[in-house]
């Protein structure tokens, strides 16, 4: 058996694959410059590469390692297969014509080069082996849970707010804040409140263990501090309960300060609450629960970049991450079923940081995987990334009111809904 590059070239044309040899990606720069066969993967710009190299048997029979250390006396003449993709955020790129320096997204040895071949075929369906349809809530689930929200609304009139202030924030309060905090509290428009406080999945009941936040009353003392602000939560007997508390609100997904029409100064038209109606919202929200969201942000002029669009499309976001596509697609489809992108235009500026909509799952708290919103230059843009960052979009501000959805579907009519009466 000949251990050799062109018996690898020869054995990858032979199964119908198209390698160009020239110099192969290095680790490290003081490595050796070697050839290598290179085979163009599905991907932006990604590549199989096989070289010749010094292996060793695995820890299981038939597996093999490549050798970290020379001499071994374990070593054998085999072939290496490793998958080299470009990756936006990396310091070095396996470019085709640019630095040959980079890490391999995935490796295999054998001394076999049909098995390296093997390797390299089933590498070359790796996006289709791991796409996934993206998966919508079934219409008649969605209905019954919109039905149990509907109930919820309407019996809400008699649900108890009651007003419980911390003695010891309240006195950490200047006399203006404190002055500030009792118009605040007495201006409280409480049938919003229990209107529009978060359910939980089941769509019927409060949302146990939420705090809404109101108004910040004195704002933290560093960036990444609490400050102080009036909330809503639910209180241990039943109903709720308004009181102060410490709060990080960058980092609170249920702010309403943004959102007088909820709590203060109800709104006088559904229009002012939706961002509008009409033909044209419902047809986008139409292909954001039939699972077509890219669709339904062009329509609202929201650019996507290519991970977030690989992620809704049901695709893999990279070859190193691919096991994390159905959970990052089935979260994302979820996310954007809810979704108001019609609104996301109208971000103020101060706010055009990107700024998380949600966490898709996987990794530790320093690298949360997830879409964020933010307008860096003109349109709103949803990206794709992998960051610790603390900044949230309140959900009010991103999500559909679920009032949208209850009129079109006839749960509710408008003339329920707590608005201004003029």
């Amino acid at each position: 058996m000949e251990t050799s590059l062109t018996a690898a070239v020869d054995a990858l044309r032979r199964s119908g694959l198209e390698p160009v040899v020239r110099q192969a990606p290095r680790q490290w720069s003081a490595s050796p410059v070697e050839p290598g066969a290179w085979v163009r993967m599905p991907g932006d710009e990604a590549y199989a590469v096989v070289t010749v190299a010094d292996i060793r048997p695995g820890e299981r029979v038939g597996d093999w390692e490549e050798v970290r250390t020379l001499p071994d006396p374990t070593a054998v003449l085999g072939f290496t297969a490793a998958f080299y993709e470009r990756r936006p955020d990396a310091a070095t790129l396996p470019l085709e014509h640019g630095d040959p320096v980079a890490v391999p997204s995935g490796q295999f040895h054998s001394v076999f080069p049909e098995d390296v071949v093997a390797a390299v075929e089933d590498w070359a369906q790796w996006e289709a082996t791991w796409a996934v349809v993206p998966a919508v809530e079934p219409a008649s689930r969605r209905r019954a849970r919109l039905q149990r929200l509907a109930t919820s609304k309407l019996t809400s009139g008699t649900v108890p707010v009651d007003i419980a202030l911390d003695p010891m924030l309240l006195s950490m309060l200047s006399p203006e804040q404190a002055e500030d905090l009792d118009e605040t509290v007495a201006g409280l428009f409480l049938p919003g409140i229990r209107w529009w406080f978060p359910r939980d999945r089941t769509g019927g009941r409060f949302a146990g263990r939420t705090q809404v936040l109101l108004r910040e009353l004195v704002p933290p003392s560093t960036a990444a501090g609490k400050g102080i602000w009036l909330a809503v939560g639910t209180a241990a007997g039943g109903g709720l309960r308004a009181g102060l508390g410490r709060f990080a609100g960058r980092s609170a997904y249920h702010r309403w300060d943004r959102m007088p029409q909820y709590w203060q100064s109800p709104a006088t038209t559904v229009d002012e609450l939706w961002g509008g109606q009409g033909p044209r919202l419902q047809t986008v929200v139409d292909a954001l629960l039939s699972g077509h969201a890219l669709e339904a942000l062009d329509m609202c002029g929201v650019t996507t970049d290519r991970a977030t669009a690989r992620v809704l499309q049901g695709l893999p976001e990279c070859f190193r991450l691919r096991e994390w596509t159905d959970k990052w697609t089935t979260n994302a489809t979820a996310l954007m079923a809810n979704a108001a992108p019609w609104r996301w235009a109208a971000s103020p500026p101060e706010r055009r940081r990107p700024r998380r909509l949600e966490t898709l799952g996987g990794f530790g708290a320093s690298r949360r995987p997830g879409l964020f919103l933010g307008a860096p230059e003109g349109p709103a843009h949803l990206s794709f990334a992998q960051s610790g960052s603390p900044l949230v979009a309140p959900r009010v501000e991103w999500e559909r009111d679920p009032d949208f959805d209850l009129v079109r579907l006839g749960l509710l009519t408008t003339g329920q809904i707590p608005l201004r009466r003029r």
